[in-house]
C-alpha cells in the first residue's frame, strides 16, 4: 500500500520517492528542479513515475530557495471586467502555464498601485506584468533592481523597464480606413475614453487625411458599456449627420450598440461601426462586431519571454481586423481578418 492509501495520512516525502524509484533523493531534486545535473531519460521515467504513484508534492517554499525562482508572476491590470484585460489575463495565464508557471493577478481600479507593486513583490515572485501605467519616476528611482517588471499593453517612451503593446496607431488606422474605403463613410465619429489625444485618435484623424476627409465629431466617454449607451445618446442628439462611428473599445462598443439600437439607429444601415479590441465580447453582439484585434496570445507569449526567459525588448504588435457585420460586411455572419502590416 503507497503512502497515498495508508491510514497515517502521512504526506510522502523525497525520501519515499527515491526509494521506491530506485535512486538517490539528490536525483529525485535534479528531476522536480529541472536540473542543476541531468538525468538519464530512463531514470527520470521512473521517478516521475514514482511521484505519480505516491502523489508526491514537492515542497515549493524549500525549491524556491534551491532555485532562486518562485514559479510564481503577476500580473496588475485596471479592471478585471474589462474584455480587453480579461483577455489579456486569460492570454498571460496560458502562456504562463505552458512555462509551468502560476500567475497572480491583481487589479488597480481602487488605486494603491504602487502597494499592489510592493505587495507582490513581497510574495517573491519572479516577476510582474503590469497593464497599469507606472509612474516613471517611481520606476528609475525606486523600481530597478528589485524584482523584474515588463510593461504590457501600453505604449511608453523612454522606459527604463522593456514594454509590449499593441500598435495602437496603426490598427485605428486600418478600422477607419475599411469604413471609408470599403464602405464609403464619410462622416467618421470618434468615441474614446481618453480624455486628451492617445494614439488611436492620431490613427483616426491620419486615416481620414489620407482619405481627404475632415475629422467627425469626437465623443469622450468612460471606459464602459454605460459609457458607450451614453455616447449612442450624445450622437443621436447632437450629430445625426454621422453616417460611421469609431469606437476605442469593444466594452464601450457593446454599451454603443444597445443604446443606438434604443434610440432607433440601425447598425449597419444608418451607421457603422468598427472598435477595438478584439475580445471575445464582439462575437455575440448584434449586429456582431467589427474589431481591430489585438494578437493576446502573441504579446503574453512574449511578455512571459521578456520576464521569465531574460529576453528584455521592447516590441510593438500588429493588429488584425476582424470583420463582421456592424461595419457593413459579412451579413452571412461570416468573419475574416485583415492585417495592420
Amino acid at each position: 500500500m503507497t503512502t497515498r492509501d495508508s491510514g497515517a495520512h502521512r504526506e510522502p516525502t523525497r525520501n519515499d520517492v527515491a526509494r521506491l524509484a530506485g535512486v538517490s533523493t539528490a536525483v529525485v531534486s535534479y528531476v522536480v528542479n529541472d536540473g542543476p545535473r541531468p538525468v538519464a531519460a530512463a531514470t527520470r521515467a521512473r521517478v516521475l513515475d514514482a511521484i505519480d504513484k505516491l502523489g508526491y508534492r514537492p515542497n515549493t517554499a524549500a525549491r524556491s530557495l534551491i532555485t532562486g525562482r518562485s514559479g510564481l508572476v503577476g500580473l496588475i491590470v485596471p479592471d478585471v471586467e474589462n474584455p480587453y484585460f480579461a483577455a489579456l489575463a486569460k492570454a498571460v495565464e496560458i502562456a504562463a502555464a505552458a512555462r509551468g508557471v502560476r500567475l497572480v493577478l491583481g487589479q488597480s481600479l481602487s488605486g494603491g498601485f504602487l502597494e499592489l507593486l510592493d505587495s507582490l513583490a513581497g510574495h517573491q515572485v519572479d516577476g510582474i506584468l503590469t497593464a497599469t501605467l507606472p509612474p516613471a519616476a517611481f520606476l528609475t528611482d525606486h523600481w530597478i533592481g528589485r524584482v523584474p517588471l515588463v510593461v504590457v499593453s501600453l505604449a511608453l517612451s523612454a522606459s527604463p523597464v522593456p514594454v509590449l503593446y499593441p500598435d495602437y496607431r496603426a490598427g485605428a488606422r486600418t478600422g477607419v480606413g475599411h469604413l471609408v474605403e470599403v464602405h464609403g463613410r464619410r462622416t467618421v465619429a470618434l468615441v474614446t475614453g481618453s480624455d486628451g489625444m492617445d494614439e488611436r485618435e492620431i490613427g483616426w484623424r491620419e486615416a481620414l487625411a489620407v482619405s481627404g476627409l475632415s475629422p467627425g465629431p469626437i465623443v469622450r466617454i468612460p471606459w464602459s458599456a454605460q459609457g458607450g449607451a451614453q455616447g449612442a445618446d450624445e450622437l443621436a442628439d447632437r450629430h445625426p449627420e454621422v453616417d460611421a462611428i469609431f469606437v476605442t473599445s469593444d466594452q464601450q462598443a457593446v454599451g454603443l450598440l444597445a443604446g443606438l439600437h434604443r434610440r432607433g439607429r440601425r447598425v449597419p444601415d444608418d451607421l457603422a461601426v468598427v472598435s477595438f479590441d478584439g475580445s471575445l465580447a464582439g462575437e455575440f453582439t448584434i449586429p456582431g462586431l467589427t474589431t481591430v484585434a489585438v494578437p493576446f496570445a502573441d504579446l503574453a507569449v512574449a511578455a512571459l519571454d521578456a520576464l521569465v526567459a531574460d529576453l528584455p525588448q521592447d516590441r510593438v504588435f500588429p493588429l488584425g481586423l476582424v470583420v463582421r457585420e456592424s461595419c457593413g460586411c459579412g451579413r452571412d455572419g461570416g468573419q475574416s481578418t485583415a492585417s495592420t502590416r
